[in-house]
């Protein structure tokens, strides 16, 4: 895996888990149902980051994938509200004793496409990036 000296290794790891990295459980508890649902199948996955420039992957998505990445024990469940079409979604968690906050605003069908900007906290470091995210097809076979 990549590395990065701006981001703390727990939030390097979530932007490469939202940019790759699917099927892993949600944790017990969280709000899925508030969350938005991807629609199953292969989406084209393009995530811009300053810490990693640009990746683009097709990753197959399955039913209940949750659209913000896996969440580590230490994170509280997801905030979800809406304004209007938007989505903002804001995750707390501590990890090594350091408090790590995350938003995002999610806007998209959920369906053919969505994007994704997240903003990113922990301590003195800030970060963020953006994803765009198409459909390519309703199943993951070629």
């Amino acid at each position: 895996m990549l590395k990065s000296p701006l981001l703390s290794p727990s939030l390097f790891a979530l932007v490469m888990s939202l940019s790759g990295s699917v099927g892993e459980a949600p944790p017990t508890g969280a709000a899925q149902t508030e969350l938005p649902t991807r629609a199953p199948g292969l989406w084209r996955i393009t995530t811009v980051s300053p810490e990693i420039g640009m990746q683009t992957n097709d990753v197959c998505i399955a039913e209940g994938d949750s659209v913000i990445g896996p969440r580590a024990s230490g994170c509280a469940r997801p905030s979800v509200s809406h304004a209007g079409d938007q989505v903002i979604v804001t995750v707390e968690c501590v990890a090594g004793g350091r408090r790590e906050v995350e938003s995002f605003l999610f806007t998209g069908d959920f369906k053919s496409w969505y994007r994704a900007q997240s903003k990113m906290s922990s301590g003195a470091i800030r970060s963020g990036f953006t994803i765009d995210a198409k459909l390519l097809r309703t199943n993951c076979q070629p």
